[in-house]
């Protein structure tokens, strides 16, 4: 997992005391090296403008996953129940419009991927959509679906391992 996605969610779980460490250390060093109140007042007002951003970014940030993670799961729960029939049908010809939502649901998946791969889906919410995700291409059925779409390049990535059957 892309380790610069890791260290943003550290970062906006964190940033409230990393930034009061920041201004602790630089205080310290502008009274130190006797730089003038004014030099201090500055570095202060600086330090708040970038709280001030952090929050605003988080928050934004915040609203857009709300906003995805409605969309994803009001979709996936449309398509649940008849995912479900399919996956307990282990071979055999799909059923008329059985593949197409399979493909529904893959570009559901490379979707959710995208955003998660740029930083939009926390990694706990990304862990355990990917393990449904791994679940449903354990059907044989699906997973020979799925090798299939892999090999055209679609969905973004999506680094879901298909599976060789016996």
């Amino acid at each position: 997992m892309n380790r610069s996605i890791h260290l943003k969610f550290w970062f906006f779980d964190n940033y409230w005391w990393l930034l009061v460490l920041l201004a602790a250390v630089a205080t310290g060093l502008l009274v130190f090296i006797k730089e003038p109140v004014a030099s201090v007042a500055a570095m202060a007002g600086a330090v708040l403008s970038l709280l001030y951003f952090v929050q605003k970014q988080r928050l934004e940030e915040v609203r857009l996953f709300r906003e995805l993670f409605k969309e994803f799961n009001e979709r996936y729960d449309a398509m649940n129940d008849r995912l479900a029939r399919i996956r307990d049908i282990d071979d055999g010809e799909f059923a008329q419009g059985e593949a197409q939502l399979l493909i529904d649901y893959f570009n559901l998946c490379g979707e959710e991927y995208l955003y998660f791969s740029k930083g939009y889906i926390p990694p706990s919410v990304w862990e355990a959509w990917y393990l449904g995700m791994q679940q449903t291409i354990s059907c044989p059925r699906i997973n020979e679906l799925w090798r299939g779409e892999c090999a055209g390049g679609s969905y973004y990535g999506l680094p879901l391992r298909p599976f060789k059957h016996a």
